[in-house]
């Protein structure tokens, strides 16, 4: 079943890709460029939000850490 599935999601991803490419095709050039703009840079605004979540989800188990550990130096002088 998940095999099909796959399969099914791999043919519409084709048939929507070569469909989308056969209508630009007969479009104005003016428009097929404006489209094929936007749909990079898109992908290009998207791919780097990946990015800077990944970064920033990185720098705040970085700060939390630090804040651990200096909580455990500052009150660990008052238990011993």
């Amino acid at each position: 079943m998940r095999r099909l599935c796959n399969r099914s999601r791999l043919w519409l991803l084709t048939v929507a890709t070569a469909g989308g490419l056969f209508v630009l095709q007969g479009c104005d050039p003016t428009v097929r460029d404006t489209v094929l703009t936007g749909v990079g840079t898109a992908a290009t605004s998207l791919t780097s939000t990946f990015i800077q979540a990944f970064i920033q989800s990185l720098q705040a188990q970085d700060q939390q850490t630090a804040t651990t550990v200096r909580a455990v130096l500052d009150y660990l002088p008052q238990f011993a």
